[in-house]
């Protein structure tokens, strides 16, 4: 959650050291100048120690405010329900896959029906795999560009036109209604 506010836990516990460093530097020359008698060395050591306490309540007003932003980051975009992340991949995946299998249908050449049946054929052994895939822990974490590669590789269908989905057509009307499945409408 820190990383959206462009923290990293490291940096943020770098403010809590900086703090504490701050809060020891102004007490340290606190005490060092009500110990001395000289007066203008006290003088020095007590600018000294009050410039590390402002810089202590500086670092301590900055924490207040990343934890303020903090809760209203996570009030204002709470975390995605799991079985939501995954039903999106899946849909994203189904999309591109798609899309390299209507690519696929529509380089055939021959008659309508053939390349009908063929599409049919891809697109029914793509909704096995993907059943087969759906709810592994590897599946969901693998993102959608590597699942196209692995899956259309499967089903043996051209590497270059999987890592190319996005540039390939978006499939017709038909295919869609036909092998929509389970998921938002493909685009």
């Amino acid at each position: 959650m820190l990383d959206a506010l462009d923290i990293t836990e490291e940096e943020a516990a770098g403010l809590s050291e900086l703090a504490a460093i701050d809060l020891a530097t102004a007490r340290r020359f606190a005490e060092r100048a009500q110990a001395t008698e000289d007066a203008d060395v006290a003088n020095r050591l007590a600018r000294t120690s009050q410039r590390a306490a402002r810089s202590y309540r500086q670092t301590l007003a900055l924490k207040v405010r990343l934890r303020r932003a903090l809760s209203e980051h996570a009030r204002d975009y709470p975390p995605e329900p799991a079985e939501t992340r995954a039903a999106r991949h899946v849909a994203e995946v189904r999309r591109a896959v798609s899309r390299v299998a209507w690519a696929e249908r529509e380089a055939l050449e021959g008659p309508e029906e053939e390349r009908e049946d063929f599409f049919d054929d891809l697109m029914f052994a793509f909704c096995e795999r993907l059943e087969a895939c759906v709810g592994t822990e590897t599946f969901e974490r693998l993102p959608v560009d590597d699942a196209v590669v692995r899956i259309c590789l499967d089903l043996d269908l051209p590497e270059a036109a999987a890592r190319a989905w996005r540039d390939l057509p978006v499939r017709t009307a038909d295919a869609v209604r036909h092998w929509q499945g389970p998921g938002p409408d493909p685009p």
